[in-house]
């Protein structure tokens, strides 16, 4: 059976589509900038390799079905400026994990809140390879701007999981916020 085709998906001001390897300078720069690190369940890179192995790692979870990560891009802007996605599917539980990154030049103008919006119609929408009913975000207490991005796209706070990532050297606590199917078609 061949594999599906990566998902395109549009809002007004982005195209999400496939990580590619030609994106690897970006996601360096991104994922080697301590500012989005600080906030982030990862070590700082460092050299240009990992981020080439990071969007290998997304490449197979897609093939595999286990997750999917999209580029960000702006319409009209090849350059890759963040990405997002669900770093993990369990079929089981019919739940999935939000994750995301941009590049600090882009913050607080609107762009991950739009690219959430559109994944969430997405991972909702019948088009999804496996029916969803929870989606779940992890996010370390002192990233508020990244808990008020889960917020207002509606999830709710569920509680502190102790020392849940080691990231920068030492456990950390995480917040977990969940939405449920039925919120989300209700709102």
């Amino acid at each position: 059976m061949p594999a599906a085709p990566f998902p395109i998906l549009t809002s007004e001001r982005l195209i999400l589509n496939e990580l590619k390897k030609t994106d690897r300078k970006q996601i360096f720069e991104i994922f080697s900038d301590p500012d989005v690190t600080a906030h982030y369940d990862v070590e700082r890179f460092k050299e240009i390799k990992e981020a080439v192995q990071l969007i290998k790692y997304f490449s197979s979870r897609f093939e595999t079905r286990t997750g999917i990560r999209w580029a960000i891009r702006k319409k009209g802007e090849p350059k890759l400026i963040g990405s997002c996605g669900f770093n993990s599917w369990n079929e089981f539980d019919a739940s999935v994990i939000l994750g995301y990154d941009l590049a600090p030049k882009h913050w607080g103008k609107g762009f991950v809140s739009e690219a959430v919006k559109c994944i969430l119609d997405y991972v909702f929408s019948a088009k999804f390879p496996i029916k969803i009913n929870r989606v779940e975000s992890l996010i370390l207490p002192s990233n508020l701007p990244s808990i008020s991005v889960t917020l207002r796209a509606g999830f709710e706070f569920e509680g502190v999981m102790r020392e849940k990532c080691f990231c920068n050297g030492a456990f950390h606590d995480m917040n977990l916020y969940s939405l449920i199917r039925k919120d989300y078609e209700a709102a």
